[in-house]
């Protein structure tokens, strides 16, 4: 079957089995809190794990993949304009029962124009780089490297975004390559960025 809230394709299996073994046996109002918390991470608010521990304890261990089960849910409603009448009978289609469903469309209902306005601010943000420095310490750098740390924003870790740090050893004379290359690529962005705004 086709899904609008699925851009008019197949619902995912991950999503699907997710929805039978663990949404539907939430109860509705653990449901509904669920998906409330996870609306709300969507919009940029942060994002309580103990609660979602409390929320899921009964049906999984640790609430990850039923609050990527509802992320996935509620961004791709949103995104697609997909209703909440359709929302509501795709989701009940796909087996959570109907005051499961008409808890996910209050929840539709309340935060889908926040959402969508998150999906453009964010547009092209995942994974998006914040800060490099430079982290080189004698003893622990392998020789002729330097050590950088990045901080990136919005990296997908578990289906989920989550701001991370990473640490990566790269060659001195491969440093001075890619720093010419990024400047190349900056002054390439200001050009087209000129272009549009003239």
């Amino acid at each position: 079957m086709k899904f609008r809230f699925c851009c008019e394709g197949d619902c995912p299996d991950w999503v699907l089995a997710e929805i039978i073994s663990t949404l539907s046996n939430l109860s509705i109002d653990n449901l509904e809190q669920l998906a409330q918390l996870v609306a709300k991470r969507i919009t940029g608010e942060p994002f309580e794990e103990s609660a979602i521990r409390t929320l899921t304890s009964g049906v999984t261990d640790d609430g990850k993949t039923a609050v990527a089960c509802v992320h996935y849910m509620l961004t791709n409603a949103a995104r697609y304009g997909c209703s909440e009448k359709i929302f509501n009978v795709e989701i009940q289609q796909l087996g959570l029962p109907k005051d499961h469903a008409a808890a996910m469309c209050r929840v539709l209902h309340t935060h889908a124009d926040a959402i969508r306005q998150k999906l453009i601010d964010k547009a092209f943000r995942i994974n998006e780089l914040q800060s490099v420095r430079n982290v080189t310490s004698l003893g622990e750098t392998p020789q002729n490297c330097a050590t950088l740390e990045l901080k990136i924003s919005q990296e997908l870790v578990d289906g989920l975004p989550k701001d991370t740090t990473h640490t990566v050893n790269i060659e001195c004379a491969q440093l001075g390559a890619l720093l010419d290359e990024m400047k190349l690529a900056r002054d390439i962005m200001l050009k087209y960025e000129n272009k549009e705004s003239t």
